[in-house]
C-alpha cells in the first residue's frame, strides 16, 4: 500500500464553506435574502468540487478523489471517521464505485465497534449493491451495535426475504437457537415480510406476544404479516391493555380484515387517552 498522504485528511466540509461563503459574498446581490442561497448549494457545490484548490495542489477535490489509489480507500475512510471527522462526500462516492472493495468494506465492519464508521459502511455496501444475506445476519445479533445502526442491516433483509425462500429457512432455523428477546424481535421484524401462510412464522409471533413486553410492537408485526390466523390471539388483548396498546391492537387486527367498534372501551382515565383528547 502506498504512503497514506496527510491532504487524504484534509476538513473537505471546511474547505467547502470556506469556498459557499466566499461565493455568497461575491454574489450576494443575486439574493433577496441570506436564505434563499440554500437553493443553490448543490450548484455551488458542484462548482466548488470541479474547481481547482490551492491546498490541493492546484487540483479539483473532484480529481484529487479520483486520483487516490484503490488500495488506500479503506484505511483513509477509517481514518475520516476516526475522533469528531466525518468522511467526505466525494471520498464516499470514490469508494462506492469500487465494487471490488465489498469485501474490505464488510471485513471493516467485522472488525469495529464504531457506530459512526459502521453507519459510513453499511451505506456504502447498500450503495455498491449490498452485502450477503449472511453478513448482515451476522450484523444484527451483535450487541454492540446500536438499533438505528442496525436498521441499515435489517432493511435489506426486509427487502429481499419475500422473494428468498432459502432466507427464510436460515433466519427461523436461527430463532431455534436463540431465547433472547432482543434477536428474536430483530427476525421477526425481517419475517413479517414473508409471504403470510407459514407456521413457523405465526408461531414466532405468537410465542413474542406472549412473552414480550413490547406487545404494541408484536402486534403491528402480526398486522403486517397478513395471517388472519393471529386475528384471534389480537382480540384476546383488547380488555387488558393501555389505550396505546390498544390502538396498534386495533390497527393489527384491521389489517387482518378484523374490526373493532371505536367504543369498544372507556378510556377515560388512561393518561395517554387524556393527552390526546386533551382532558384533564
Amino acid at each position: 500500500m502506498t504512503e497514506i498522504k496527510e491532504t487524504y485528511y484534509i476538513d473537505f466540509d471546511k474547505l467547502f464553506e470556506n469556498y459557499a461563503d466566499k461565493y455568497y459574498n461575491e454574489h450576494e446581490s443575486e439574493y433577496e435574502a441570506p436564505d434563499d442561497f440554500a437553493y443553490d448549494l448543490d450548484k455551488v457545490y458542484n462548482l466548488w468540487a470541479t474547481s481547482p484548490q490551492d491546498v490541493l495542489g492546484g487540483l479539483s477535490p473532484t480529481e484529487f478523489f479520483d486520483g487516490i489509489p484503490t488500495a488506500d480507500l479503506p484505511d483513509i475512510l477509517k481514518g475520516a471517521c476516526a475522533g469528531d471527522g466525518n468522511p467526505s462526500s466525494l471520498l464516499f462516492d470514490r469508494i462506492a464505485r469500487e465494487r471490488s472493495l465489498m469485501g474490505e468494506l464488510c471485513e471493516i465492519a467485522r472488525a469495529s465497534s464504531d457506530n459512526k464508521l459502521l453507519d459510513v459502511v453499511f451505506s456504502l455496501l447498500e450503495e455498491m449493491g449490498g452485502a450477503d444475506n449472511a453478513f448482515y445476519l451476522e450484523m444484527i445479533v451483535r450487541a454492540d451495535i446500536e438499533t438505528e445502526t442496525k436498521e441499515h442491516c435489517l432493511e435489506p433483509l426486509c427487502d429481499r426475504v419475500a422473494s428468498d425462500e432459502s432466507l427464510r429457512d436460515e433466519i427461523l432455523e436461527r430463532t431455534s437457537h436463540t431465547e433472547d428477546i432482543n434477536i428474536l424481535e430483530l427476525y421477526a421484524e425481517v419475517l413479517s415480510f414473508a409471504p403470510s401462510g407459514n407456521d413457523k412464522i405465526l408461531e414466532l409471533l405468537r410465542m413474542l406476544l406472549g412473552v414480550d413486553a413490547n406487545t404494541a410492537y408484536i402486534a403491528a408485526l402480526m398486522g403486517r404479516y397478513g395471517d388472519d390466523r393471529a386475528a384471534t390471539d389480537l382480540y384476546s388483548l383488547l380488555d387488558d391493555c393501555t389505550y396505546a396498546t390498544f390502538i396498534e391492537v386495533r390497527n393489527a387486527i384491521e389489517a387482518l380484515g378484523g374490526t373493532v367498534d371505536d367504543h369498544y372501551r372507556d378510556f377515560s382515565d388512561d393518561p395517554t387517552y387524556k393527552a390526546l383528547k386533551n382532558l384533564k
